[in-house]
């Protein structure tokens, strides 16, 4: 990410041995130039980790849900503010696979 944004996050090893996963997220304020930019990085911390990996994209798509509902909450009020609202919900979902030399399988 570091290199995406041209920025260092900070950023804290996780463990690979937790039994479920765990979402972190990071809001941070960037500007180039004259662009201001708020960007959240949302941490998947033990997402494939798991022996059994059947139930880890639950996390993930209960906070993906839960976000988009949020906005729906705002966009369904009377007076609403959606211009001061911060629209927390998921744009863009990078997957970094760790290069191990051999190819990827289906």
């Amino acid at each position: 990410m570091d290199s995406l944004f041209n920025t260092n996050f900070e950023s804290t090893p996780s463990p690979h041995n937790l039994p479920t996963v765990k979402l972190k997220a990071h809001t941070y304020e960037l500007q180039e130039s004259n662009v201001r930019l708020k960007l959240t990085i949302c941490d998947t911390v033990g997402y494939g980790d798991q022996v059994n990996k059947e139930d880890s994209f639950k996390a993930v798509v209960d906070y993906i849900d839960a976000q988009f509902e949020a906005y729906l909450q705002e966009e369904l009020k009377i007076k609403r503010s959606l211009p001061a609202y911060h629209d927390s919900r998921l744009h863009v979902c990078l997957y970094f696979i760790c290069p191990t030399g051999h190819g990827l399988k289906s």
